[in-house]
């Protein structure tokens, strides 16, 4: 009876020490993931800022030109629209781009992983 307590215990403290290893592993991967969202956001946030300042300096450049400000608004509107649309004909490639990065961040760590258990194997 003491061999099956015995195997019991060491069973019950490797499940113990198996979902302590998982809870820290799943910490680690979501905090990475929301470090990425919230820098993300912040990018985000910038390029809004920088866009929305260059839509000013374009719309005072045609007014510099010589449009009114109701057409100068107009041919900033179209040079937008012109740039969606070019980001609108890329979008395969800018999706398989952000798609392969975010695969490279979220196994980035199991393949470390994986090297070390590797290691540990081969010593």
């Amino acid at each position: 009876m003491s061999i099956f307590g015995s195997l019991k215990d060491k069973v019950t403290q490797y499940i113990e020490v198996y979902i302590k290893f998982f809870k820290l592993n799943f910490m680690g991967s979501t905090a990475k993931l929301l470090s990425y969202v919230m820098f993300t956001l912040i990018c985000m946030f910038i390029v809004f800022i920088t866009m929305l300042l260059m839509g000013l300096g374009i719309l005072e450049g045609f007014v510099e030109m010589g449009l009114s400000r109701v057409g100068a608004s107009f041919a900033t509107m179209g040079v937008f629209v012109l740039i969606l649309g070019i980001v609108f004909g890329l979008r395969n490639n800018i999706t398989n781009f952000f798609a392969g990065t975010f695969l490279k961040i979220l196994t980035e760590d199991h393949e470390e992983d994986d090297d070390k258990k590797e290691n540990a194997k081969d010593k």
